[in-house]
């Protein structure tokens, strides 16, 4: 089955390529809108973050239109990661309006490189090309996919735009040492944490085990963090925005600003989320479940 999907992929792969991007994308537009009458599972959990998060707010319509909207703009995230490889420099800047870049870059003047708060937002996998314009690779921490054959084809198209992948295990030592050399990190950090290791904080006014790696690596290495973020911004364009660096909590007391710290950085995301609900990725259990009680 795992070659199979592999093959097919492929052939999606070939087929988008072939097409106008207009075409390909209203394509994966269409797809999206497809998968979300078709895969119940994923669309309800979407609906299920969506409550949790905008419940109280928003009316039911509503969230119903925000969760179409998440499934189609993953449609065309899929059309635009197997089209990445033919897209150059200058297509890139043409197609990615960047904001805060060039500011960014000047906290590397300090030499302790950059850890960027990262997450599933707009299309997150466009943000790859950001290294060929600041002429730097990006290290990302980023699990592998079970399927051996999709893992190592994903890995070559990520690797070709200038990302360097860490696995996750044992990362902080990695990436402290990566920091040590004036190198850049993202942090994909919108996931779900481990119940024993993670940091209970809030989120959407619940609180969540959130990963609280990156909190540790910029106490440790001094590394200033700047979240960014890629906006879809119409149908072919996008929005890269990079944030000034935080103002990260430092104490002394090594648990209590770790704590802080992912505070802060799960405030952030909540804040971008806010402005554009419909470009997360709801389909990921963010958000742990009540155990239902059963009554005998």
């Amino acid at each position: 089955m795992a070659y199979i999907i592999f093959l097919f992929l492929k052939g999606f792969s070939l087929f988008v390529n072939f097409l106008p991007e207009g075409v390909a994308l209203w394509l994966g537009r269409q797809l999206g809108r497809v998968v979300f009458r078709l895969d119940w599972v994923h669309r309800k959990v979407a609906l299920e973050n969506l409550h949790i998060a905008f419940g109280e707010e928003k009316p039911e319509r509503e969230l119903f239109a925000i969760a179409r909207r998440t499934f189609e703009n993953l449609g065309m995230v899929a059309v635009e990661f197997f089209r990445i490889p033919g897209m150059d420099t200058e297509t890139y800047k043409k197609k990615v309006e960047m904001e805060g870049v060039e500011e960014a870059l000047k906290v590397l003047d300090k030499k302790k490189g950059a850890l960027l708060l990262l997450g599933h937002f707009g299309n997150w996998e466009l943000m790859a090309l950001m290294s060929k314009v600041i002429g730097k690779p990006i290290l990302v921490i980023a699990k592998s996919i079970k399927q051996k054959r999709i893992d190592q084809w994903i890995t070559r198209i990520r690797k070709m735009v200038g990302l360097e992948l860490i696995p996750p295990k044992n990362a902080t030592p990695k990436v402290i040492k990566a920091l040590s050399q004036n190198e850049v990190v993202g942090i994909l950090f919108d996931q779900r944490g481990k119940r024993s290791r993670g940091v209970w904080a809030d989120f959407f006014g619940r609180k969540v085990p959130t990963t609280s790696g990156l909190a540790v690596m910029a106490i440790k290495s001094g590394a200033p963090v700047l979240p960014v973020f890629m906006i879809r911004n119409g149908f072919k364009k996008h929005r890269l925005i990079v944030k000034e660096p935080l103002e990260l909590i430092h104490t002394g007391d090594l648990r209590k600003d770790v704590e802080a710290n992912t505070q802060l950085f799960n405030d952030i995301l909540e804040s971008i989320i806010r402005q554009y609900p419909d470009q997360w990725f709801w389909v990921h259990r963010r958000w742990e479940r009540k155990k239902k009680v059963t009554h005998r």
